[in-house]
Parts: C-alpha cells; structure tokens; sequence
C-alpha cells in the first residue's frame, strides 16, 4: 500500500516573460482557486510569503504566469496485481491551475511577515484580449469552426473538449471572423443550447445532455470526503482533502445518506437527490496553505439523474447578437 492521502506534495511556478521560470514552492505560499462552469475564465489569488527584495521586484516586474500543482503523495487505493504505481489512478497529485498574472500587490501581513499576491486568470487572455482573422470556406460545420478559431488564433491554444452533440449543419457559403475568439465561441454555444469556457488554458463546450466520460469517482470519509455534504436546490455540495482530480463536469459518487436533506417550504418545488447518488461538478475551489491546515477542494455538483437534474447547464436566455 502506498501513501494514503498522507504527505502534501505541490509545486508553485511563476514564469517570466523570457520563458524561464522560478520556483517558489521552498517558501509559504497561499492560495484560493474558483472555477465555474457558466464562467468563461478562473480566478486564483496566490499569496507568496517573504521572498527576498530581488526576487519580489523581479516577479513583479516580469512575473507572467503561474502554475500550480498540488495533493498528495501516492494515490487513492493502491492496486496488488503488480500494476506499477506511476501506472493506476486516481493519482493524488495534478495541475489544479495555469493562468496569466493580472496583477501584482504587495503587502505587509503583521511585523514580521511580507506577502506577494499575485491575482491570476485562466482563459481571459485568450478569450477576450486576443484576434481572429481568418477566412472559412463552405461545407465546415461548428465543431471544424470551433477547431479553427482556437488554433488559428493571434495567440492560439487547445480544445480540452467539445460536445460531440454538436450542430452538424455546414456552412452553405465561406465566412469571414474578425473579431475576439469569446464573441464567436459564445454565438456557437448558444446556438447548440451549451456553455463554453476555458479551463487550463483549454477550451471547452458541453451540453447538460452530454454523457459524462470516464467513471465516477467515489467519494467517502475513506478517500477523503469531509464534514457532512448539504443538500442544494440543484444537487448537492460538499467538501474533500485537495484533490486535483477533480475538475469541472468530473462525476462524483456520494452515498445519499450522508447529506444532509433541507426542509422543504411550502408553495416551493421540491427538491430531490440523485437517485444514483450521482452528482457532476459544475462548481469548485482549491484552497490551501503550505505551512498551515488548510488543504481543501469544495464543490457544488448538480444531480444527473434526479427529478430536478440539469439545470444548471442550460443555455443563456438570449443570443448576445
């Protein structure tokens, strides 16, 4: 049996605009990560504690990017039929961010104590301060347009996933784009009645009809849930040890008996739990400190197959165009 959710593992990088970078992980750093699905781009405020004058003038100067990878050592059930460990899964180490800084600030914590705070965006950048131009011929249809306009953009980047339910109807006649990649990818995604976003510097569009790909995972006091999840109008939420496996639209598996059920009000719809004890995290944050106890993931997930399932991924209202 390896390391069970024992011993902390994380690695902190700030890269500089020549493509070099440090690493700050020897000293106490903090750090709060969002991520949300009907969000376009994530948020991190990542607070690095005394670092010396050269170094903090040299991020603040020059300090481009973060990313950030944090767990545990090992993973969650080691297997006994010989599979080596680097080879099973779920590991419980992984990138839980990679984004651009926005902002550098400086700060004095107490007498002793100097922090560097470092606000942080994922997606953004390629989203909204970024160009296409490019020309598409006749006869390509939303998923070949999606593939073109994040590769072929002025900073182009990848796609992490796409709905494979999406609009197969073809251009009749070419096209020009000039413009931001976000006015384009959200006129897709509303027009397939799905949400797009950026995660790890990878575009994504999903359905709330899409299947859910790989196999859940089980959460439990054992493979580190914690304290009791709360039942909400659309699933439930709940909170576990750090667990970088955990992304947006991963499948958790709880046992419904461990929430906590909210009374229900009347002249309100009532709400249900999966009735599989399957819940799709549309919500999540990351927070920890590397010299405190803070080490956490909490969620929000949205019940798959409950009565009041899928709500949450629905389109926007109305077409921005």
């Amino acid at each position: 049996m390896s390391n069970f959710l024992y011993g902390r593992k994380y690695r902190i990088l700030v890269s500089k605009i020549d493509n070099t970078a440090l690493d700050v992980s020897n000293l106490r750093c903090t750090f709060r990560i969002e991520k949300v699905a009907l969000q376009i781009a994530n948020y991190a405020e990542i607070c690095i504690y005394n670092l010396s004058a050269e170094t903090e003038a040299e991020i603040i100067k020059e300090g481009d990017r973060v990313i950030l990878e944090a767990g545990y050592q090992g993973i969650i059930e080691a297997k006994t039929d010989g599979t080596p460990e680097e080879n099973q899964s779920p590991k419980q180490y992984g990138k839980i961010f990679d984004g651009l800084v926005v902002q550098a600030l400086r700060d004095r914590e107490d007498n002793i104590d100097y922090k560097l705070t470092l606000i942080c965006m994922d997606g953004d950048d390629f989203l909204a301060n970024n160009l296409i131009k490019l020309s598409i011929g006749a006869g390509q249809n939303h998923r070949q347009i999606v593939e073109q306009i994040v590769s072929k953009a002025e900073r182009p980047t990848e796609i992490g996933k796409i709905s494979p339910d999406l609009n197969t109807q073809k251009l009749p006649r070419g096209k020009v784009f000039f413009g931001t990649p976000k006015q384009y990818l959200k006129n897709i995604a509303n027009d397939n009645n799905a949400n797009f976003w950026v995660d790890d510097g990878q575009v994504y569009i999903a359905k709330a009809t899409d299947i859910p790909s790989g196999q859940a995972l089980v959460l439990t006091p054992k493979t580190g849930l914690i304290g009791t999840p709360q039942q909400t109008q659309d699933g439930a939420s709940f909170k576990c040890l750090l667990n970088p496996s955990i992304k947006l639209l991963s499948m958790i598996k709880l046992d419904n008996t461990y929430i906590r059920q909210v009374k229900q009000q009347v002249g309100q719809l009532p709400t249900m739990l999966d009735s599989d004890g399957q819940y799709q995290v549309y919500k999540l944050s990351h927070y920890g400190d590397t010299r405190g106890d803070e080490w956490y993931t909490e969620c929000e997930g949205m019940a798959r197959n409950g009565k009041n399932a899928l709500t949450l991924l629905s389109a926007p209202t109305q077409n921005p165009n």
